[in-house]
C-alpha cells in the first residue's frame, strides 16, 4: 500500500537527515523503518495514535568526560530540533536555529507540554551543530524522569519557543522569526512528536566515541613518526636518522683531530673540513649506497676499511695511497672521508 501523506513528509525528513544530499539511501531507510517498528506505527495510516545515528556533539568534548563523575545525576545528549517543517506545520530555518540554539540553556523542562514541570531535569548546555539543535540534559538519579528515560518510555522531546518578530506563512509552513527557546518538553510514548527525528541518548556513548577518536589520532601520530607502539626503547635501526647523525659526528671528530696534527701547508684540502657540514646530505646518500649490495667492479677487490683509518697515522697513509692511485687532492679526501665513515660504522656495530 502507498505511504500516507503524513508519513511521506516524515520519510522525506529522514532521507534529508541521513542521505547527505541524495534523494534516498539505505541508511535513511533502515533508520526510518526501525523508528516505525519501535513506536508500533503503520505508515499507510494517518500520523496519530490507536517513531539513530550520528554521534556528533563535538562542542561538548572539553568537558563531557567529566560529567560521569557527577554522583548525583546522569546526563543525556538530545537532538532537539532541525531546520525543517514539523508535523505541526511550523517551519524552522537554519538562520533562526543558529541564533536561538544557546537560548535553550537553563530553560524549564516539563512533561508533554503540560503544566507539570520536571525540576529534576536541567538543560545543562546547548549548541547548533550538524544541522541540529543539540543539548545536554542533567537528570537527577532516583527521579521519575530518569526511570522513564532508561525504561524507554521517553523517546522524544519537543521544544517550546517564542517568535519575537512574529511568524510568516510560507508554502512550507509558518516560519518563526526572532526564535527564542522558552522550554523543552519530555514526550512520553502516548504523545506523538511534532518532529520525529528528535531523540535522547546516554552521554556514555558519546564519551566512548570521543575515546575512539582520540585513540585513532594517537595511532596516526605514531605511524607518522614511524613508531611501533609494541616496541620498547630497543636498539634503533641502522637507517634511523639519529644513528646517521651520530655516525657523521664520529667521523668528523676523527678528521678534526687529524687536521690539528697535520701540516696544513702541505695539504691544502684540509681547509675544506668545514664544508663537511654543508655536504651532509650528499654524504648521507653515499652512506646509504654503501649499505646496499652492489656488483663489484672487475678489478682487484678493495681492502676492507680497517680500524687503522681511525688513527692519525693510518688516515694519512691511506690518503697518500689514494693520491698514488691517481686521485687528485679533493677526490682523495672525499674517498678518505667515506672510508673513515664506513670504518666508524663497522666499529660501532
Amino acid at each position: 500500500m502507498p505511504r500516507h501523506p503524513d508519513f511521506e513528509k516524515i520519510y522525506q525528513a529522514f532521507m534529508w537527515r541521513y542521505c547527505k544530499g541524495e534523494t534516498e539511501c539505505e541508511e535513511g531507510k533502515q533508520i526510518y523503518y526501525a523508528w516505525l517498528k519501535k513506536l508500533g506505527l503503520d505508515d499507510t495510516k494517518p500520523y496519530q495514535y490507536p517513531q539513530e545515528t550520528r554521534e556528533k556533539f563535538s562542542w561538548t568534548e572539553p568537558y563531557i568526560q567529566f560529567l560521569k563523575e557527577d554522583e548525583q545525576a546522569k546526563y543525556f545528549k538530545v537532538e532537539a530540533l532541525f531546520p525543517l517543517s514539523s508535523m505541526n506545520n511550523n517551519l524552522y530555518t537554519l538562520d533562526e536555529l543558529l541564533r536561538g540554539a544557546r537560548s535553550l540553556i537553563g530553560k524549564q523542562v516539563n512533561w508533554s507540554h503540560t503544566g507539570e514541570l520536571a525540576p529534576e531535569v536541567q538543560i545543562y548546555d546547548a549548541e547548533y551543530e550538524d544541522d541540529c539543535v543539540e543539548c545536554v540534559l542533567r537528570v537527577a538519579k532516583g527521579s521519575k524522569a530518569l526511570d522513564l528515560i532508561e525504561k524507554g518510555q521517553v523517546l522524544h522531546v519537543s521544544i517550546e519557543a517564542d517568535c519575537l518578530r512574529g511568524s510568516e506563512l510560507t508554502p512550507d509552513g509558518w516560519t518563526c522569526k526572532g526564535l527564542v527557546f522558552t522550554g523543552l518538553a519530555l514526550l512520553t510514548k502516548d504523545v506523538l512528536p511534532g518532529v520525529p527525528l528528535t531523540r535522547i541518548m546516554p552521554v556514555e556513548k558519546l564519551v566512548e566515541s570521543f575515546k575512539g577518536i582520540t585513540m585513532q589520532k594517537e595511532e596516526k601520530e605514531e605511524k607518522a613518526e614511524n613508531k611501533d607502539p609494541k616496541l620498547g626503547s630497543g636498539k634503533e635501526a641502522v637507517t634511523d636518522s639519529t644513528s646517521a647523525e651520530d655516525l657523521h659526528g664520529k667521523a668528523e671528530k676523527v678528521l678534526v683531530a687529524a687536521a690539528k696534527d697535520a701540516d696544513v701547508g702541505d695539504y691544502e684540502v684540509l681547509e675544506k673540513i668545514e664544508d663537511l657540514q654543508g655536504k651532509y646530505e650528499a654524504l648521507k646518500s653515499e652512506i646509504e649506497q654503501l649499505k646496499k649490495p652492489k656488483e663489484e667492479p672487475k678489478q682487484e677487490p678493495k681492502k676492507e676499511p680497517c680500524k687503522c683509518l681511525l688513527t692519525n697515522e693510518g688516515m694519512w697513509k691511506r690518503f697518500h695511497e689514494l693520491r698514488s692511485e691517481g686521485c687528485n687532492k679533493e677526490d682523495a679526501f672525499r674517498l678518505l672521508c667515506i672510508e673513515i665513515i664506513a670504518a666508524t660504522s663497522k666499529k660501532s656495530q
